[in-house]
């Protein structure tokens, strides 16, 4: 029960520190900064499809409702894959939390401005030019983070 309240409350605080620094980013003040140099931004950036901007020529009644479906859909089965797993004692289930407040966040932003706000920019000056990573946020890192290391540990063997 302890790690079930203590995985809710991780859940708790990722979905809010996304929430926070979006909100933070669509100040009307807000400027873009650099954190270091060469490497590293914060910017504002607004995403209406999904990773790499995939999707975001569709029309946007259809884009919203699409993605809006598949990331519920993908949400619903990661709580009941989490459900399962929650008692054991593996990493599983903090993974599962995460990739889940990821979704939760994306969703959220979707759901209130038919887009996701994204500003960690991430990329390498080589030679006189900059490249870069796709802009992203703290949901979408909590995904990848998770998705990563997910697969890494379904490699281990039993």
């Amino acid at each position: 029960m302890k790690r079930t309240r203590n995985q809710i409350l991780l859940f708790t605080l990722l979905v809010a520190a996304d929430q926070i620094t979006k909100w933070w980013i669509q100040l009307p003040d807000f400027k873009p900064f650099v954190v270091i140099d060469g490497y590293f931004n914060i910017i504002r950036a607004y995403n209406p499809g999904v990773a790499f901007s995939m999707f975001s020529d569709l029309p946007d009644s259809l884009r919203i409702w699409l993605l809006l479906g598949v990331t519920i859909g993908i949400a619903v089965a990661v709580v009941f894959w989490w459900w399962q797993e929650r008692r054991r004692a593996g990493i599983t289930s903090w993974l599962l939390v995460l990739i889940l407040a990821g979704a939760v966040g994306n969703i959220w932003d979707r759901m209130q401005l038919g887009y996701v706000v994204d500003f960690i920019d991430w990329y390498v000056r080589s030679g006189g030019q900059e490249y870069h990573w796709p802009a992203f946020n703290v949901a979408d890192a909590c995904i990848f983070i998770s998705v990563a290391l997910l697969l890494i540990t379904s490699f281990r063997k039993h």
